[in-house]
């Protein structure tokens, strides 16, 4: 028992030296997401720290509003043009430096091309990784559309087709649509009341978070075992999304993106803004010029009277990181692609 105690009590020391040198070296990486009963999962606000990224650590806060990005005001002040960004990781962009991704770029490309004369350009981002239309949508709904934006740009990804269906999502914890008789998207938000996710909502469980945020020695911990209930980033994208569907679950998983995009846009401009989609494609598609979404999503913006921005020829796989991610030069590319495409489709003044 004696000796058992020594080493007790040598194991706190040791653990306690840890603590010590790693609050010394500014380490702090609190926990980023949280479960959200609305959304599946969402940022945590005002919490900040130091990550890992693709060339060593960068530093990483969310904002007062729980967002990567830096503070607004609520009200739009005037003269500006405010812009809504709606996305997943690309947006999100946590393994980049905020002045490096593509939205923050973005502002900084329109206000050089005079894009809305007379008017300053902001950028709002509400990007998100993990995230599908659906819960894009709910997000608009519930907080973007409070910020008054003039354009959202719904960010989309190849793989949020398989996000926006129950039947193929591999996250089941999230809201879904469904489409009924009519066709009419409905909402479906069980996956609050699932057992895991109930479980994972129990006090004990939040205050292990909030607990695990102040003790450097597990954020260590957590960071190595790389501890999340996210779904990881740029899983294989379905090869099936290269091609038109191949089954009646893949087809109903694109009939419920059209209709979620459809809802968007309608929801945008019943609200006073208008929607364009940018369409960003996997890095193994990266340099085509088009793909089945591509020409799919090109007729429903046609139908709808929608700008798509399709990245897919101008960004080459060199510009995506060994996880699918952007690289710097990969966010400042798109931000390249879409400022040209904004630019040109806005008259300018004679």
């Amino acid at each position: 028992m004696k000796r058992a105690a020594l080493l007790g009590g040598a194991a706190l020391a040791a653990l306690a030296a840890l603590e010590v040198a790693l609050r010394l070296a500014s380490y702090s990486t609190p926990q980023l997401h949280q479960l959200d009963v609305e959304l599946g999962w969402s940022l945590r606000a005002n919490k900040s720290g130091s990550y890992a990224a693709q060339d060593g650590r960068i530093g990483v806060a969310i904002n007062s509003a729980g967002f990567r990005d830096r503070e607004h005001l609520l009200d739009k002040p005037d003269p500006v043009y405010r812009i809504a960004v709606l996305g997943d990781e690309y947006s999100e962009a946590m393994g980049i430096a905020l002045r490096d991704t593509w939205w923050w770029r973005l502002e900084l490309e329109l206000q050089r091309c005079d894009f809305q004369p007379g008017k300053l350009v902001e950028v709002l981002n509400f990007g998100v990784a993990g995230y599908g239309t659906a819960q894009e949508l709910v997000l608009l709904q519930r907080t973007a559309m409070r910020y008054a934006p003039d354009l959202v740009l719904l960010q989309f990804s190849a793989d949020d087709v398989i996000d926006n269906s129950f039947a193929l999502a591999p996250n089941k914890l999230r809201p879904f649509y469904f489409l009924d008789a009519h066709g009419v998207p409905r909402i479906d938000e069980s996956f609050a009341a699932a057992p895991d996710f109930a479980r994972r909502m129990q006090t004990r469980y939040r205050l292990a978070a909030e607990l695990a945020d102040h003790t450097r020695v597990l954020e260590l911990l957590r960071e190595l075992a790389r501890e999340t209930f996210i779904p990881p980033a740029h899983a294989e994208t379905d090869p099936a999304l290269a091609a038109p569907p191949r089954d009646a679950l893949h087809e109903e998983a694109w009939r419920v993106t059209d209709a979620l995009i459809a809802k968007a846009a309608d929801y945008a401009r019943r609200n006073g803004a208008e929607l364009a989609l940018v369409v960003v494609p996997p890095a193994r598609q990266a340099g085509e010029a088009t793909s089945y979404a591509d020409q799919r999503l090109a007729a429903l913006g046609t139908k709808l009277q929608m700008p798509v921005i399709s990245l897919g020829g101008g960004l080459q796989s060199v510009q995506y990181g060994r996880t699918g991610e952007w690289t710097p030069a990969g966010h400042r590319a798109a931000a390249d692609l879409i400022a040209h495409r904004l630019c040109r489709a806005t008259p300018q003044p004679g």
